[in-house]
């Protein structure tokens, strides 16, 4: 499974501001640990992160960021959560690469630009 790499800006303090990068289904524990306020999505690295199961990868997180975070961050059965998450990045990101418009219109309308 190949999951999108993201770089995001955090702002530490009102000074100082560091990238990180980091796979994509991690995103929601710097959410908890910094807040939505201090945190900006840059953009994708132009890499992916393997994943060869789900096993693996939640061993990977616990021993990056604790079982206690993960706890926090995905809920007490936070290897189902981690799980959930990485499935729905990899649906997002078949619906980018396919092509498929996915943005819903509110009022009726067509969703569609043209120029």
């Amino acid at each position: 499974m190949d999951i999108p790499i993201l770089r995001v800006a955090v702002q530490k303090d009102q000074f100082s501001i560091i990238t990180k990068i980091l796979p994509a289904h991690e995103y929601p524990i710097f959410l908890v640990a910094w807040g939505q306020e201090n945190l900006e999505i840059i953009g994708k690295a132009e890499e992916v992160h393997e994943i060869d199961s789900i096993e693996s990868e939640v061993k990977r997180m616990v021993s990056a960021h604790g079982e206690n975070v993960l706890k926090e961050v995905f809920g007490a059965s936070y290897i189902d959560g981690i799980e959930v998450s990485i499935n729905r990045i990899i649906e997002k990101e078949k619906g980018v690469n396919d092509g498929k418009n996915t943005a819903k219109s509110k009022d009726g309308t067509r969703t569609e630009t043209r120029v």
